[in-house]
């Protein structure tokens, strides 16, 4: 019964990082795109880019763990025209922690969904968050 309190104090104290942090991540021009609930024994996830997501060229993305923890071997993004861009992603992720920025070649085209290829996670599950900078497409309207 001693330990619920310190429990409770962490859970709190961290659920409030972790909202100060995705405040931060927009103020930056990091947006959500998309995100998946990951439950033990798989070894792909395919995350959907959200609909009001769907048209937006994206320059660079990231994914953030907000739950559990989990090792991210690769990635696959698929754009719109069907062209599929791997990305060497090759880290253990922490709740609470990012992996860098992946750029993303801007042909004017969006990203339709993205594949992760992790090792499963052995005994809880995990949540991940697609983060994306839009691209700038002022220039190629002219």
């Amino acid at each position: 019964m001693r330990l619920q309190a310190p429990i409770r104090l962490y859970k709190s104290l961290l659920a409030a990082l972790m909202l100060f942090f995705s405040m931060t991540l927009q103020a930056d021009g990091w947006h959500q795109i998309g995100e998946k609930h990951i439950i033990p024994s798989q070894d792909t996830a395919t995350i959907k880019i959200s609909s009001d997501n769907g048209d937006i060229p994206y320059k660079t993305v990231k994914f953030h763990i907000t739950q559990g923890s989990l090792k991210i071997r690769s990635a696959k993004v698929h754009m719109s025209d069907g062209q599929v861009i791997d990305l060497s992603v090759q880290k253990l992720m922490l709740p609470g922690l990012e992996t860098r920025g992946f750029p993303i070649p801007d042909h004017g085209r969006s990203i339709k969904k993205i594949v992760l290829y992790i090792e499963a996670p052995l005994d809880h599950s995990s949540n991940v968050v697609v983060y994306g900078i839009k691209a700038d497409t002022s220039e190629k309207k002219s």
